[in-house]
């Protein structure tokens, strides 16, 4: 696909979100940790429930969201790896 990798996180049979393999690694490090983050904010709150606080459709709709945040900033960190594999150049 010319430098751009399908994210595998969407449930379509055809990937529609795809990641730039040329972009900067600062760009692709600063996307993954973005998502990384939010997980672990989202793992924090729900540290702090409660059986008695949650619901069963909240806990699968936490699971789906954070397997959909790991699953693309896995990805994102598996292109950046690659690229800084690569060569010493932060910027291309």
């Amino acid at each position: 696909m010319n430098g751009y990798i399908p994210l595998h996180s969407t449930a379509t049979e055809h990937p529609v979100l795809l990641i730039d393999s040329s972009a900067s690694l600062v760009d692709l490090l600063a996307c993954a940790d973005r998502r990384v983050r939010a997980i672990h904010k989202l793992m924090n709150s729900l540290s702090c429930m409660t059986a008695r606080t949650a619901d069963e459709s909240d806990l699968f709709q936490i699971a789906d969201i954070a397997s959909l945040l790991l699953s693309d900033g896995v990805a994102l960190l598996d292109v950046a790896q690659g690229k800084a594999l690569q060569g010493p150049s932060l910027s291309a």
